[in-house]
């Protein structure tokens, strides 16, 4: 992967080009950002950098051998660390899932712990990089580079990394074999152990800017300018979940209805309607759960601006154009941030597999009450 083919992040590509030209490049780096931001994208592209054959000044030739390798996720010389998760006591590492992992990366380099586990059948399960992977990578590191200038490890979520793991890697992250350079990306850095966080050089990832955001999205959809805006808009410099909301417009009417029948009954306070209104929510896959709860942020949203007299800044599609007319006065400064926080407090619990029919009767019965008050 190229520099040139990731969205945005000007600074940060500057910052790393800049400790190549100046043989300056720190033997382990954590990338911390938010999701979507392109922390993998990045350190693939870093990685392959510093080892092209013929760079273009702040960029990878992508012809040389060593690129070609690399742009498929084949030199000998890249190496990989995800979580996994086992079904049962047998050895598990990530040597056995590299075919996966290397499909999962090329289709799109953006993507959610939920949608790599979901690809490798464990939806259901959370992820844990193991002890057994931290003896791979010593092993790995301790052989001599078998064609480029520098053997990488790029490390995914060092976050799940289990006490073990962690404490079996802090003298190699320390002093490292010569001419190798770890990359860690991380989501929640908080949750590291601090004695391997403190040997790491931290590069933040900062949210897309929007305006690179809509560029890319842009150059990559036919759809409407205003489906491209609104993307943007909700995304919050997050290419994961813009290109989500973009999906899910085929599904919009569909949650168009269910909100419509799902606000009049929290109106009316009707607990019955509530609770099958949610069940039939709950039927939904988990994505399109969560596409859901981003679509009542952004109806939320355009009522409450429409309310507080900014429809100006609203961008709506036209069906939703004469419900907003009518629900707006619901919405108001007494009650918008309570309804935001229960939805962002809902998507919170189904990232974490909590269960979908207790998680949406518990929003929705928490905005009826501010709702009808």
């Amino acid at each position: 992967m190229k520099f040139s083919e990731i969205t945005g992040q000007k600074n940060v590509k500057k910052a790393l080009i800049f400790s190549k030209k100046e043989n300056r490049i720190p033997h382990a780096l954590l990338f911390v950002g938010p999701e979507g931001t392109g922390k993998l994208g990045l350190a693939l592209a870093f990685s392959q950098y510093i080892n092209c054959e013929d760079p273009q000044g702040d960029d990878s030739c992508g012809r040389c051998s060593s690129c070609l390798k690399y742009q498929k996720l084949i030199h000998p010389d890249l190496h990989f660390v995800f979580p996994l998760m086992k079904t049962d006591e047998t050895t598990l590492v990530c040597n056995e899932f590299l075919s996966q992992w290397r499909q999962m990366v090329l289709a799109n380099a953006y993507f959610t712990p939920l949608q790599w586990y979901a690809f490798i059948g464990r939806e259901n399960k959370q992820g844990v990089i193991y002890a057994e992977e931290a003896n791979e990578i010593i092993k790995k590191l301790n052989f001599k580079t078998f064609e480029a200038d520098y053997k990488c490890m790029i490390i995914w979520l060092p976050e799940k990394m289990n006490i073990s793991a962690a404490n079996k890697l802090l003298k190699i992250l320390e002093e490292p074999p010569d001419k190798t350079v770890f990359i860690l990306i991380a989501e929640e850095p908080e949750l590291i152990l601090p004695t391997l966080l403190s040997r790491c050089q931290i590069v933040k990832i900062p949210p897309i800017k929007d305006s690179d955001l809509y560029e890319t999205l842009q150059n990559q959809s036919d759809l409407p300018e205003h489906d491209i805006k609104n993307a943007v808009l909700l995304a919050e410099g997050n290419m994961i979940k813009a290109t989500a909301i973009l999906e899910s417009n085929g599904d919009n009417q569909q949650f168009l209805d269910n909100f419509k029948m799902i606000m009049r009954a929290a109106y009316t306070f009707n607990v019955i309607e509530i609770i099958k209104l949610t069940e039939e929510t709950a039927k939904l896959s988990k994505e399109k759960q969560k596409d859901y709860l981003m679509f009542m942020l952004k109806v939320i949203r355009d009522n409450f601006l429409i309310c507080e007299g900014a429809g100006s800044k609203v961008v709506s599609r036209p069906e939703e154009v004469e419900f907003n007319s009518k629900f707006h006065p619901y919405i108001n400064q007494r009650n918008v941030f309570t309804i935001v926080s229960e939805i962002e407090k809902a998507h919170f619990h189904l990232e974490r597999n909590g269960n979908a029919k207790i998680i949406f009767l518990d929003m929705m019965l928490s905005i009826a009450r501010v709702i009808k008050s």
